[in-house]
């Protein structure tokens, strides 16, 4: 009969031991070693982090604090405050550009630019208007709220200059732009500028596609007008008769 042998417990003498520990020991400390250099990392990290938000946070309301004012200036010169002031039509538009050129990436800029060519627009300086609606497209293109009525004064700017069919641009962008809340105000001014060309379809077109989608417009009830009178022109240019040759245009009978 078989008797299963026992194995004994494995002994470990007094410096095996030891040099267990002194390798655990070695090994911790090269691991804490590490920990410390990565907690310190990570510190460092979030000091700078923290840093950097605290210091776009100051310039931020720096920036805010200047559109604020630039506002304040620009609200004296309103049509129920009397009548535009120039020299404080100016102190606006050195504060807006201030923000901007101190400022470009805080969440004020945006609206600083725009505020901005509208400040010019007043001043009637219709070349820095369109450059500083230009330069607004250029950096804050991103801005959905304030593009379509950037286009706006855009246009407006480019037709006080002459620039008929720049300004006809701009309009034709809006209405391409999804969601604009002027787009019934583009179509309207898009008609118009056909009308001064004599442009009678285009206009009719851009007058209809008006009323179709946006028949609450302020502009629909002048856009229906509009079409009644372009379709009585036709009428009455085509029910017109032609006048007859005057005697003294008549050919001579033949002998």
């Amino acid at each position: 009969m078989f008797k299963i042998k026992k194995e004994k417990p494995s002994t470990m003498n007094p410096a095996q031991m030891m040099g267990s520990m002194e390798q655990f020991a070695d090994a911790a400390r090269e691991h804490w070693t590490w920990l410390i250099a990565g907690v310190a990392v990570a510190v460092v990290v979030a000091v700078a982090v923290a840093g950097y938000f605290w210091m776009w946070r100051q310039e931020d309301r720096a920036a805010e604090d200047l559109l604020h004012q630039g506002m304040r200036i620009f609200s004296q010169t309103s049509p129920a405050a009397g009548p535009p002031r120039p020299e404080e039509l100016q102190k606006a538009v050195e504060t807006f550009r201030k923000v901007v050129a101190e400022y470009p990436h805080s969440s004020a800029a945006p609206q600083a630019a725009y505020m901005l060519g509208n400040a010019l627009s007043d001043l009637k300086d219709w070349n820095a208007a369109a450059k500083a609606y230009e330069d607004f497209l250029n950096r804050y293109g991103d801005q959905k709220i304030l593009v379509p009525l950037v286009y706006q004064r855009l246009a407006y700017a480019q037709l006080s200059q002459g620039k008929v069919d720049d300004a006809e641009k701009a309009f034709l962008t809006i209405t391409q732009i999804a969601g604009a809340p002027n787009k019934d105000h583009a179509l309207y001014e898009l008609a118009r500028i056909d009308e001064v060309l004599s442009r009678r379809e285009g206009a009719l077109a851009h007058y209809q596609e008006l009323l179709k989608d946006h028949p609450r417009s302020p502009y629909a009830e002048e856009a229906s007008i509009r079409i009644k009178t372009l379709d009585a022109k036709k009428a009455s240019a085509t029910s017109s008769p032609t006048p007859s040759p005057s005697p003294a245009t008549q050919a001579p009978a033949p002998k």
